[in-house]
């Protein structure tokens, strides 16, 4: 019987052993999978922010291929369709003109930039400070008498 309680005793202290051991490499393992969910978190937001300063790149141009207006209304109109870059960071919308007629089939240029601002803060070391840019070259499609309001080119800061 003795030896018995002795090969009991044995497989309890092994299990209680093992389960120390599974507790010390899950706190070693743990500070890893935090930071790779994190960082998944991270990158997915900052992959939105830089599709939204693409779109608000690509409305720019559409709105002053067709003559929507000044620089200030043209940016304004971006600032308000960009809507996960523009509340978090201001960006700019600087509109260019090239060299060519300001007519219909002439040349223009919009670039966005924007800050990328991190979601959870955790890994501002890595994504912090990060420009998004994006320039889309456009031709006017639509007559006007004379250059278009924005044709003197400019940039224009988001409120």
């Amino acid at each position: 019987m003795a030896a018995r309680r002795r090969w009991w005793g044995g497989r309890l202290r092994s299990r209680l052993d093992q389960r120390g051991a599974t507790l010390v490499e899950f706190a070693i393992i743990l500070p890893l999978l935090v930071l790779l969910v994190f960082g998944i978190i991270e990158a997915s937001w900052a992959f939105a922010q830089h599709n939204d300063v693409r779109h608000g790149a690509r409305e720019g141009a559409r709105l002053a291929a067709v003559d929507f207006g000044n620089l200030a209304q043209i940016g304004q109109a971006v600032c308000d369709r960009m809507d996960v870059v523009y509340p978090a960071s201001n960006p700019q919308v600087t509109l260019t003109p090239q060299p060519g007629p300001s007519t219909v089939g002439g040349l223009g240029e919009i670039t966005v930039q924007g800050s990328l601002s991190t979601l959870t803060g955790l890994l501002d070391w890595a994504f912090g400070g990060i420009q998004l840019t994006s320039t889309v070259e456009f031709r006017l499609e639509q007559p006007v008498s004379g250059a278009p309001a924005w044709w003197g080119g400019g940039t224009f800061a988001c409120p």
